[in-house]
């Protein structure tokens, strides 16, 4: 195990902690230069230059719950008994950081997306939205002020804005004597992309280029995945994920832009006010309308240009969804500026995983394939994080935790024995990893069943190669990353990677001993697994 550098010594201020965690923001659209988003988002820019992007950061399973149980533990799902969403409630009384940071003195908060359908434990207060959330008008759950039970309560507003301003106030109001852990949960960019009032048409002139394997046939791949059931062409609720406004289409062309199974309808519009609501129709009934011109003209009749058309409309909508965040950056930002506290406060900026952006034909996430498996990591901490640098160096969502505590100066062996991560301090003045790194991250998914039809799978991820098990089908996957970044071919049957293959399999298979996978996980068939958690 590595030994990380203290950053507090006894007579060193411990930092305050700022940790902000957005659901479903897509590597491919961070904002941090040119190169890595489709529009500009200038306070995800400014956070990257007065800090440093981790360009190889990844989950240990790529689906919302299990990646925050992995964040709040630093361990592994098998390890936290959280596998997948809808399972069990999350064991609230396993070692988390928040609770090892309150032993060390800090005050606890947290506002917004929980998503691990339990009360959260280790903060001193938090409020948070049932389930997924909602964007407009959101419900949020918080203890009763006697302490008997929960309350819900509707906040008036944009979801991203409401919990910012909760995050605000609570700066406000804090104990001033005490250092702060205080976590910000959006829901954004999270499906169904509902872009505050004041984004709507922000990106309708924005050039957007499609990725080249939109149309991907899963060709060279393990056959399950042209099982999959995340298209953009197939599987987006017109009404509810492009937002068309069905009331505005005629009624012999709805049977022709309606995917079997998907057309349901846009449950936020009953949240809305009068002013929202107007908002919407205003922005979406061009939309219909273009759409209903385009169908009467005869140009959408080829599927392929059917889904080009659903890509812009999705994107459009995913990226107007993110200037909200990006918003909320540059606010919390300002307020840490003002209040003289960016020098004593470590920032830390992350998703919850990947997501697809139209690569391989696809939007959501659940595959070891690059774009869901990588996610986006920002961190600051002027004067002990290294500005504008991008660190290529391999890291994992499990590592978080023990690096808050080791900045904390709270990585006691205690806590430390609980801990599958390892403290990210050692990247901190170059972004350099050390020789004596990791060579090798470990990834495993449940949910098939499930949602999307993914398969149970698991393998590794190296500086080049990508391994995976396909347990529900029984294939392997390889991708050799410096040849094939796009994941278009997999060579684990190719005589070429032989010898790579067989090392990589038992490479894999020691990432299993090491972090003490049982041999039932994830499964083939059946049930899911289910797992208590445990830290020994």
């Amino acid at each position: 195990m590595l030994t990380a550098p203290v950053l507090v010594s006894a007579q060193e201020k411990q930092p305050n902690i700022l940790f902000i965690i957005s659901d479903d923001h897509a590597y491919q659209a961070l904002g941090t230069n040119e190169k890595d988003s489709p529009t500009k988002l200038p306070n995800f820019n400014k956070l990257a230059k007065e800090g440093m992007v981790f360009d190889k950061s990844y989950c240990t399973n790529s689906i919302c719950g299990p990646s925050r149980a992995s964040i709040l533990t630093g361990r592994h799902s098998h390890k936290n008994g959280f596998v997948f969403n809808g399972q069990k409630p999350f064991d609230g009384s396993q070692p988390t950081y928040p609770k090892m940071l309150q032993k060390a003195g800090y005050q606890t908060a947290l506002f917004g997306k929980w998503h691990l359908e339990s009360n959260p434990t280790g903060f001193d207060q938090w409020e948070i939205f049932p389930g997924q959330g909602s964007y407009y008008n959101p419900d949020l759950i918080s203890p009763k002020p006697n302490g008997k039970g929960n309350q819900t309560v509707r906040v008036p507003g944009y979801a991203t804005d409401v919990i910012t301003d909760k995050a605000i106030d609570w700066m406000d109001k804090r104990d001033k004597t005490k250092p702060f852990c205080l976590v910000v949960g959006h829901k954004a960019p999270h499906r169904p992309w509902c872009p505050a009032p004041r984004h709507m048409g922000k990106t309708d002139k924005l050039k957007l280029k499609m990725p080249a394997n939109l149309h991907d046939d899963y060709a060279n791949r393990p056959e399950f995945l042209k099982k999959n059931q995340q298209t953009v062409g197939k599987h987006m609720a017109i009404y509810s994920d492009l937002k068309v406004l069905k009331e505005q289409v005629p009624a012999d062309i709805q049977p022709k832009i309606v995917s079997p199974g998907y057309g349901w309808e846009m449950g936020e519009l009953n949240r809305m006010d009068a002013d929202q609501k107007k908002a919407w129709y205003d922005h979406y009934s061009k939309r219909t309308a273009d759409l209903v011109k385009q169908m009467k003209d005869g140009k959408l009749n080829d599927p392929k240009a059917f889904t080009e058309w659903k890509w812009r409309a999705y994107m459009k909508d995913y990226l107007e969804t993110i200037m909200a965040v990006d918003d909320s950056i540059g606010r919390l930002m300002n307020y840490l500026d003002k209040n003289n506290l960016s020098k004593d406060t470590l920032v830390i900026y992350c998703g919850d995983q990947g997501f697809y952006l139209g690569e391989h034909g696809m939007y959501d996430k659940r595959w070891i394939m690059e774009e869901s498996f990588r996610m986006p990591l920002i961190m600051r901490w002027p004067g002990k994080i290294a500005q504008g640098v991008r660190s290529k160096a391999i890291v994992q969502n499990i590592d978080y935790a023990p690096t808050m505590l080791q900045a904390a100066g709270a990585l006691t062996p205690e806590n430390k024995s609980t801990l599958q991560g390892i403290p990210m301090t050692p990247l901190f003045k170059t972004g350099q990893a050390p020789q004596d790194w990791r060579d090798a991250i470990y990834y495993c998914f449940y949910e098939n069943p499930g949602e999307h039809n993914a398969p149970r799978h698991d393998g590794l991820r190296t500086d080049r190669y990508t391994l995976g098990h396909i347990w529900t089908s029984d294939e392997w996957l390889l991708f050799d990353n410096k040849k094939d970044p796009t994941q278009m071919k997999n060579v684990a049957n190719d005589p070429a990677y032989a010898t790579i293959f067989e090392g990589l399999k038992k490479r894999y298979e020691e990432l299993r001993k090491d972090y003490k996978v049982p041999e039932n996980a994830p499964g083939s068939k059946g049930p899911i697994p289910q797992f208590q958690a445990s830290w020994d």
